[in-house]
């Protein structure tokens, strides 16, 4: 077994010496027995006091010098042509890359001026100081499409490694590194992947010798920084970030699509599993996006040591879901990469494995799960499917999208299930079959009387936030929110069947048809809360400005009214309310909510034009953006409090871009105890990952390709 230790005396040594020292060094000197007095002495009292403590993020800031407009008319090898003089500052220069047939620069296909500042980049008191270049948004946009970019060339002083950075504001990342075989210092080389056409704003880049340690983080031991990035009303924002032998999930840019995205519709598969051990220590299981190793790495009790283990995987499956148990043992479920839908002959089962190991790794059980039309029912999971896992009492709770074997209509559908396994052995003790016919999302948990606790998001059977609890006996589901549908603009449905005119939506400038085939949603899932009064359910929904969000004329786009968080409370006993039935399920009545919000009703037409009656109450929302242009919620997370309430977290974003991240604190009821509070731009949201608290500590998992850290967010709540 192959792992990866920073040991815990580095990080004593880190904060007792200020150096880090070797982690094979023994404690055969003076010094080293004295320093692991003092620590074992402190030891106690840092579980006491529970508050862990950081430097503050290095400031830097960045003072111009000189400033050029660079034309853009030079144009790169592959064309042909060089690197004139007006288009270098200092040891920058721009180019015309190739595109299609040519490198173009007269403006139709490319942009043009380029304003360059040639400058130092410095932190506080001037103690490091490196040349760097502000590069603006191009001046003259190409005046029928963008094709030719413009590539960035240095001449490196040195022929060494070199990394190259982007400083945005208080924030230096890793851009690309080049390595010294691929300089020659007496001519310009072009960074590959790294262009300027698309810069909105500016951006400052940094070429530095990557034996030169760059951060605005405090190292705290080898392969591990941290530092405070906030102090808010809620509390301190702590980051940590480890180093890891792997290629982790990208939080800021594997999955940047905002609202208004086609892929924001279908959710993404979750890709960092937060667990415990028997300790209460946190850890992360997580797969390598390179060889598809599975990993766990558990951290130590101050968060500044860490050890990474590798488990039991199959090279050609992706990670879906994974949970512990109260003893440490980790369980997690692969499934097999690929479609195997055969439109020429048979369906092929993708192969799903469930794994149980201990917390060092050691494989105790695997179980190749039965995914035939009998079984799992399942041909293809891939990244815009969601499974759900959760341990409780000696049982495993599964809800999983997917895409399911050929039906006698001929099509592949897709649709979530909710199954129950036996922990101890890993054999499947209860598949419950269908929650939600088209499942996007879903999150599960569980509750106090030993119960699986779920939601999942349905675009249709039913069309709703649809709210479950189950065991290896008894399943109970019901719709608790429900949204709008776009119908048909033509009278003949795909199937070929002619519908009258939908005329109460038909008087925008459109007209509409009483069929409809809607897979959006406007909806994204925040959380489910087994609350003292019943269970808090949490959302991103669009609704007006009134709390409307059944009007199917609002309708036409993956964007059509801002998304704001809304919050909705029913009874513990939802399965006694009255209201749904089978041929209505998304109706929502006012004996199964506790919370107070504005009853409407409406409804929509099916793909085969059959009425469906919808109904929404007691919705409390809790945000107002207004401007679906500039404000939107997405990544909505919940928790809940040791204090009994709830804490929101949230990524603002434009249509289509991060604006800044957000948390509020709230009472299980939807009543605000703190207003909107501004994590910053360091907490980053992964679109479907859940969090994990302990104690007065909640903690968040990103990842960072370019530099392969794992990093560690920590909201320490003031008590």
């Amino acid at each position: 077994m192959n792992t990866k230790l920073v040991n815990l005396n580095n990080a004593v040594d880190s904060r007792i010496a200020h150096s880090s020292t070797n982690s094979g060094q023994t404690l055969n000197s003076p010094m080293k027995a004295i320093q692991l007095f003092l620590w074992l002495a402190l030891l106690p009292f840092s579980f006491a006091c529970n508050a862990l403590s950081l430097p503050d993020l290095v400031n830097y800031s960045f003072v111009s010098q000189e400033t050029k407009n660079l034309p853009g008319l030079s144009t790169e090898a592959a064309c042909n042509g060089t690197i004139t003089t007006d288009d270098q500052l200092g040891r920058l220069a721009l180019a015309s890359l190739f595109y299609f047939n040519g490198c173009y620069t007269d403006g139709r296909y490319n942009n043009n001026d380029y304003s360059v500042e040639l400058g130092v980049v410095s932190d506080t008191g001037n103690q490091l100081q490196i040349e760097a270049y502000r590069i603006h948004e191009p001046a003259r946009k190409a005046t029928e499409f963008l094709g030719s970019q413009h590539g960035v060339y240095y001449r490196f002083p040195t022929q060494e490694d070199y990394t190259v950075y982007r400083f945005d504001g208080n924030t230096i990342n890793k851009v690309v590194q080049v390595p010294a075989v691929q300089i020659d210092t007496s001519q310009f080389i072009k960074i590959d992947n790294l262009t300027v056409s698309n810069i909105k704003n500016s951006a400052t880049y940094l070429f530095v010798p990557s034996s030169q340690r760059l951060s605005a983080f405090t190292e705290l031991a080898p392969g591990i920084e941290g530092a405070r990035v906030n102090r808010t009303a809620l509390g301190d924002v702590l980051k940590y970030r480890y180093t890891v032998n792997g290629r982790p999930f990208d939080t800021k840019l594997d999955f940047n699509y905002g609202p208004n995205s086609f892929q924001n519709v279908y959710s993404l598969t979750r890709q960092f599993f937060l667990v415990s051990n028997s300790n209460g220590q946190p850890g992360m299981v997580w797969q390598d996006k390179e060889d598809a190793s599975i990993q766990v790495t558990w951290l130590g009790s101050e968060l500044s040591s860490q050890e990474t283990l590798d488990l039991p995987f199959s090279a050609d499956a992706d990670l879906a879901a994974a949970t512990a148990d109260g003893d440490g043992n980790l369980y997690y479920l692969m499934i097999q990469r690929g479609s195997g839908v055969n439109n020429g002959g048979a369906d092929i089962a993708r192969i799903a494995t469930l794994y149980k190991v201990s917390a060092t790794g050691q494989e105790l059980l695997r179980k190749t799960l039965d995914t035939s039309s009998a079984g799992l029912n399942m041909v293809s999971f891939g990244d815009s499917n969601v499974a759900s896992l959760k341990y409780l009492n000696g049982k495993l709770g599964l809800m999983i999208g997917r895409q399911t074997h050929r039906t006698d209509d001929g099509l592949n559908h897709q649709g979530g299930i909710a199954v129950v396994f036996d922990a101890n052995n890993l054999e499947l003790v209860k598949n419950w079959g269908q929650t939600s016919g088209h499942s996007f999302e879903s999150i599960l948990t569980t509750n106090s009387n030993g119960e699986f606790v779920g939601i999942d998001l349905g675009d249709n059977y039913p069309r709703g936030v649809h709210l479950h609890k189950f065991t290896e006996n008894d399943k109970y589901s019901r719709v608790v929110y429900t949204y709008k549908t776009q119908h048909g603009t033509t009278p003949t449905s795909p199937a070929g069947v002619s519908y009258p005119v939908y005329s109460d939506i038909s008087d925008g400038g459109t007209t509409y048809y009483q069929w409809s085939n809607d897979n959006r949603t406007y909806t994204e899932l925040g959380g489910v809360i087994d609350a003292n009064n019943g269970y808090t359910v949490i959302f991103a929904g669009e609704a007006t400005a009134d709390g409307r969000a059944l009007d199917n004329a609002r309708v036409g786009g993956y964007l059509n009214d801002p998304r704001n968080i809304g919050l909705i409370q029913v009874r513990s006993d939802f399965e006694n309310a009255s209201g749904a039935s089978f041929t209505n399920p998304s109706v929502v009545s006012d004996d199964l909510v506790k919370t107070i919000g504005i009853p409407e009703t409406g409804g929509f037409y099916t793909f085969g034009g059959v009425r469906s009656e919808q109904r929404n109450t007691g919705i409390v929302w809790l945000t107002r953006y207004q401007d679906k242009n500039q404000e939107n919620v997405s990544r909505l997370k919940a928790v809940k409090l040791s204090d009994g309430n709830l804490l929101l977290l949230w990524e603002k974003w434009t249509a289509d871009a991060y604006v800044n991240t957000y948390a509020m604190k709230v009472d299980e009821g939807g009543n605000p105890l703190t207003e909107a509070v501004e994590l910053g731009s360091q907490v980053r949201l992964n679109r479907r990952d859940d969090v994990l608290q302990v104690g007065n500590r909640v903690y968040l998992i990103a990842g960072d390709k370019q530099e392969r850290k794992l990093e560690l967010i920590v909201l320490q709540l003031d008590e």
